[in-house]
């Protein structure tokens, strides 16, 4: 009786398969959504249309961003883990997810329980800038300026507690060097006051800064890499100066509600994988500062653990405390 009736169903063209491989090949079922968790125009906007665009060449099924920012990304994310876990609202994810626990911020999720990460998409690194105006040309003359100053040195960054600001914080720990942070609302006015000579160095990510130092408005001390910058070619990275605990950046990757099917992730991280390996991605990526990543979704969790772990100790060190 049982091999009659498998007979008649491969007669009939169907077979029983597992669930899990029925609802990957229902998706996507409709326009897929990838929430930004920040404004139109910026350097992050533009990295999640790259991947939208991709994605949906890829997929066969629209893929559109929507910008939600607001509450240092949370509103965003609090969309995204809420959403029903069915692979059509996704997150482009970035290090808030690691600093918001480190600086303590309330919020109504946990960013290691509630997130399924995909893929990692791209990192920006830290870069240190001087103004051009001061006797420091490298890295050891650097040193020896911040060392004869009788007061602590100023540093100006785009916020205090985002990434740059605990990196510089890292930094000073690391090299000892006597320095403070001053905090702005962005690179903009931090970049500046510093061009200016109100304070006399930044630590921001390779881009905006980056480019002041290619076109020789500010001086270019150390990049937060392991290669250097297309955007700023002659300054060292720290694996060069013999810190390569310093290597450090911004990252961005896409990540679901937790509860996503296996499948779907599978084919989701197949799909960022593919698209980083199109040359035009790598480039337009490149002049944006960023360097193109991927990972495996458990590679991912991982380096949001590594960097909550490496921000909460920075940030209890120092004491720093940021209100929402």
């Amino acid at each position: 009786m049982l091999k009659r009736r498998g007979a008649l169903a491969a007669a009939a063209g169907w077979m029983i398969v597992p669930a899990g491989a029925v609802r990957a090949q229902a998706w996507p079922s409709q326009p897929v959504k990838i929430l930004v968790p920040y404004g139109p125009g910026g350097a992050a906007d533009a990295v999640g249309r790259v991947v939208a665009e991709k994605l949906t060449a890829l997929l066969g099924q629209q893929v559109i961003v929507e910008n939600k920012a607001g509450g240092n990304t949370i509103i965003a994310m609090e969309a995204v883990a809420k959403a029903k876990p069915d692979g059509h609202t996704l997150l482009l994810g970035s290090t808030t997810m690691a600093t918001n626990v480190a600086l303590g911020f309330k919020q109504p999720f946990d960013p290691l329980k509630d997130f399924q990460p995909i893929s990692t998409i791209a990192d920006i690194h830290d870069l240190i800038a001087v103004n051009k105006d001061l006797p420091i040309r490298d890295y050891a003359s650097f040193v020896a300026w911040v060392n004869a100053q009788p007061d602590r040195v100023r540093f100006a960054c785009s916020g205090i507690g985002n990434q740059p600001h605990l990196w510089g914080e890292l930094f000073c720990t690391r090299t000892k060097l006597k320095m403070e942070v001053v905090g702005y609302k962005g690179s903009a006015d931090a970049i500046r006051d510093v061009m200016a000579g109100h304070v006399p160095m930044v630590v921001d990510v390779v881009v905006p800064t980056g480019n002041h130092v290619k076109q020789g408005r500010l001086t270019g001390i150390c990049l937060a890499a392991t290669e250097r910058s297309a955007i700023c070619p002659d300054v060292p990275t720290v694996v060069e100066l013999g810190m390569p605990d310093l290597v450090s950046s911004a990252f961005f990757g896409i990540v679901g509600p937790a509860g996503l099917p296996g499948p779907v992730v599978e084919r989701l991280n197949e799909m960022c994988r593919t698209l980083l390996k199109d040359e035009s991605v790598r480039q337009r990526f490149a002049e944006l500062g960023f360097v193109t990543t991927g990972s495996t979704p458990a590679a991912f969790l991982e380096r949001v653990r590594f960097e909550t772990e490496r921000w909460t100790k920075v940030v209890k060190e120092n004491g720093i405390k940021v209100e929402t």
